[in-house]
């Protein structure tokens, strides 16, 4: 049977281990990892891998056989018909993409999906189609069919069995007329609506959504334009956000919009289904003291309605906050006539409360626990940890007071003595001295757990994957103190050397390509994957990598399963753009990356605006024969339309980086080019060094952005100069979705540098507050400096605010250059629409008469 079954699966042999599949693998390294003396564990660890349905074992005398039976992969995604929704994001509500494992996936399952998709954007009619398809070799073909239909857009509710006008309950249940109908969210105006009746004295009322009733109308529907959202209580936002709707709706549904505006719309009204019954009125007789929402709040009949045991219930919770606040002697009473409950209150006489500190006063039961938490948080900052306390009360209903004591048993002080190591490790001798600095100190959980995770860390960083350590805990104490020490013993345990490295899911990258994006040591240590991210994930050649390790505790060895998934190799982009300095911009990008499965990447690049016509054909190696060396260049040719000349450029520049950590890259530059420029022409070759860092968290959707760059030129050839610049560029996240972004820049350049090369500040890019290139005309400045401070904010979706300040300076001299320092201030406002970003800074100079020189700029498509 085995020699059957070896006939007739795929197999591939080494070192007596033999292994066969349902389906053809992804590229792996399977054939050189897995040896006779490593297999059982590495069957472990294939199983892990998320392709992977199973893997089997079987052994015949002195041969192994393993069976690996994977998932059909999704190979291919075909969809047309999908006018208004991006096909990724399809795939994206979907959770599929090309390469993943296709896990009982049913056609009918994905056809409800996306139809359901479309019907929460508003497409009522659409219809959808679904092909799958496995073939020989395990990959499936996914392909859909879509019929859009038109879009509907929501129209004013239908609200049956309700005695309200629809516009109120529009404007609670969230219903904008002129929005694209969303089915899916429908269903929650019900919890709207019900919160609603409920809060009008309708306590057995019922609401529930039936569903939408299309309506085609014969006249033309103009809130499509302008979809108002009266949730937005402040004015200029709703107007904001209505007109970012209706130009939504404009560019994303051109054809219905227009079918609207035309008398032809395809509306769709929600119907709720109400039942009001009886609404009940609250009158309160008597009482003060609280206000009427508040009384009802505290009864507690709007969630229970209305019967003899919720009416005695809500009767015992008045008589308690009436207690509460020093009614002591408060009456509470109650009819029911027909639809109305009325509560008669007595609320009597309010106590005085006198407390042992002398202070006098209403008593007011939440003021006094309030004081005691106070007191007790107090005593807690001063080490007594342990204190407790009650409130005591001695009630004079003769005299209407209240003799108030606080109890409070602050037990001893609690105090972290000492933190105790008598190992000889050194590291680990550091990590102590470096939390013991901090005692003896008010006893805290806190500090231990610190010490705790930074003990754990050193055992994972130095590859002590057994490492453990014991406490023991000495207590000593005086008449007012607890003293704490903590001993520590610490077991290191045997350190685990780097074991196999398996790579899975690769299709066209050279495995030469991944080692040199793979951190290696004899000893294992989590850095080493942290590194092996970081490096593959900015190496644009992957979209999905995972790193998992495991453990062979018999060699104490850790093996790592890396899992890929590349990113297409050849792509192309197409951008428009506009601001008010460059006007309208296009750029295009046609490129390929991985190329020859060694890294490389090229593209073509093209970029126009008013101020120049670019060309650019760039070649790049993140790892040139190495995981140290990185290499760009590129050929280009410029044409640059500057305020006081215009450059034509044409060269090739070559840069060669080494990397002294993941961040920061030192190495040289050289740049060759003809440049011609006000009648003149020169021929440059500039030979250069930088220092660069460059940090992310994350390498697609970064939210801190740490950049410095430190550029040396020497120029020869027709012209001979030197050139220093430095830049730096922070972006940094705050509380709340603030950020903060900074930016410090500044240069020399040698007297004989030609204008191209010199320095000018002014425009969008800069001095906002001043025109473009302003600063350091006519023939530009040797020294610059420039700094920006920028807060952004969020307002409310879609928009966002943002607070700026720039200042800097040109100059011949660098004593000048302090001397008339430029600033400006500002204010901008983004939002994100369909066609891209929108943002509007406004930027006034900070000096006389500035307010008159205002600059604004627009910028669409791109800041």
């Amino acid at each position: 049977m085995l020699f059957l079954l070896i006939l007739l699966l795929p197999l591939f042999s080494f070192s007596r281990v033999y292994i066969l599949y349902n389906h053809p693998l992804p590229d792996n390294n399977f054939e050189i990892v897995i040896r006779e003396d490593n297999y059982r564990y590495m069957v472990e660890t294939i199983k892990n891998i998320e392709g992977i349905r199973d893997v089997y074992l079987m052994e015949e005398e002195e041969d192994v056989y393993l069976y690996i039976e994977r998932y059909p992969i999704l190979k291919e995604v075909s969809i047309r018909g999908n006018f208004t929704i991006w096909r990724d994001d399809i795939l994206s509500y979907l959770g599929f993409y090309e390469g993943m494992p296709f896990k009982d996936v049913k056609p009918e399952d994905i056809k409800e999906r996306v139809l359901r998709l479309y019907r929460d954007r508003g497409m009522l009619d659409a219809s959808i189609g679904v092909t799958l398809y496995t073939d020989e070799e395990g990959y499936v073909h996914l392909y859909i069919g879509v019929d859009e239909g038109l879009a509907y857009f929501t129209d004013s509710g239908v609200y049956k069995g309700s005695s309200y006008p629809s516009e109120k309950l529009d404007e609670v249940a969230g219903i904008v007329v002129g929005r694209l109908v969303n089915e899916g969210a429908m269903l929650d105006r019900v919890f709207l609506l019900q919160d609603f009746y409920i809060k009008e004295g309708y306590l057995d009322s019922f609401v529930y959504f039936e569903g939408l009733e299309k309506v085609k109308l014969r006249k033309p529907f103009w809130k499509v334009l302008m979809p108002m959202d009266l949730s937005v209580r402040k004015r200029p936002l709703r107007i904001l956000g209505s007109l970012s709707e209706g130009l939504s709706n404009i560019f994303r549904h051109p054809l219905s919009t227009f079918t609207a505006l035309t008398g032809r719309a395809k509306v769709a009204k929600p119907i709720f289904h109400i039942l009001e019954g009886q609404r009940y009125e609250f009158i309160f007789e008597g009482g003060d003291l609280f206000r009427k929402d508040e009384l009802i709040e505290i009864s507690g009949l709007r969630g229970k309605g209305i019967d003899p045991f919720s009416l005695e219930e809500a009767r015992e919770n008045l008589i308690k906050a009436y207690h509460r606040k020093g009614f002591f002697d408060a009456v509470v009473g109650y009819r029911l006539e027909e639809n109305k409950v009325v509560f008669v209150i007595n609320q009597g006489e309010r106590y005085l409360a006198l407390r042992e500190d002398g202070w006098r006063g209403f008593y007011d039961e939440d003021e006094l626990e309030a004081e005691l938490r106070r007191r007790i948080k107090s005593l807690e900052r001063l080490g007594y940890t342990l204190a407790t306390g009650n409130i005591k009360k001695e009630l004079d209903r003769d005299k209407k007071t209240v003799q108030i004591s606080f109890d409070i048993n602050r037990n001893k002080k609690q105090i972290l003595k000492s933190l105790v190591y008598n190992g000889e490790n050194k590291e680990v001798s550091k990590i102590f001295r470096k939390h013991q600095e901090k005692l003896p100190a008010i006893y805290n959980t806190e500090l231990i757990e610190k010490l705790n995770l930074d003990i754990k860390g050193y055992f994972a960083k130095r590859g002590f994957m057994e490492g453990d350590f014991s406490i023991e805990v000495k207590i000593e104490e005086d008449e007012e103190n607890l003293y704490y020490t903590y001993l520590y013993i610490i077991d290191e345990g045997p350190r685990y050397k780097l074991g196999e490295t398996i790579y899975y899911g690769y299709k066209h990258t050279n495995r030469r390509e991944l080692s040199y994006m793979t951190e290696r040591a004899q000893d294992y240590s989590e850095e080493l994957d942290s590194k092996t991210l970081y490096s593959m994930l900015n190496s644009g050649m992957f979209t999905g990598v995972s790193i998992e390790t495991f453990l062979d505790k018999d060699k104490k060895m850790v093996h790592r399963l890396i899992q890929l998934l590349e990113d297409k190799r050849g792509f192309f982009d197409l951008s428009l753009g506009y601001n008010t300095q460059d006007k309208l911009s296009l750029e295009a990008f046609l490129g390929a990356k991985n190329l020859f499965g060694v890294g490389l990447a090229t593209g073509l690049r093209y970029r126009r605006s008013s101020k120049g016509e670019f060309y650019n054909l760039e070649l790049s190696d993140s790892f040139l024969f190495s995981r140290r060396y990185w290499m760009r260049s590129e050929i280009f040719r410029t044409f640059e339309d500057h305020l006081g000349y215009d450059l034509r450029s044409e060269g090739l520049s070559i840069q060669l980086g080494y990397r002294l950590s993941p961040f920061t890259s030192v190495g040289p530059v050289f740049n060759l080019s003809k440049n011609s420029f006000d009648s003149q022409a020169l021929d440059l070759k500039k030979y250069g060094l930088f220092l660069l860092r460059e940090y992310k968290d994350d390498p697609f959707y970064p939210s801190r952005i740490h950049y410095n760059s430190v550029v040396l030129t020497l120029a020869q050839g027709d012209a001979k100069y030197t050139k220093f610049d430095l830049s730096t560029f922070y972006l940094i996240p705050l509380r709340r979705d603030y950020k903060l972004s900074f930016k410090v820049a500044g240069g020399y350049v040698s007297k004989k540098a030609p204008i191209f090369d010199r320095f000018f500040l002014g425009g969008l890019k800069n001095l906002r507050g001043y025109s473009f290139e302003s600063v350091g005309q006519p023939h530009g400045g040797r020294y610059y400096t420039f700094g920006r401070l920028e807060l952004i904010f969020p307002l409310r979706e879609p928009f966002l605010g943002v607070l700026f300040a720039d200042v800097g300076n040109v100059s011949d001299s660098l004593k000048n250059l302090r001397k008339d320092i430029k600033s400006n201030a500002g204010v901008a406002f983004g939002v994100n629409t369909p066609i891209g970003p929108i943002r509007l800074d406004v930027a006034v100079p900070v000096e006389r008469e500035g307010l008159k020189r205002y600059k604004l700029y627009l910028s669409v498509g791109y800041y």
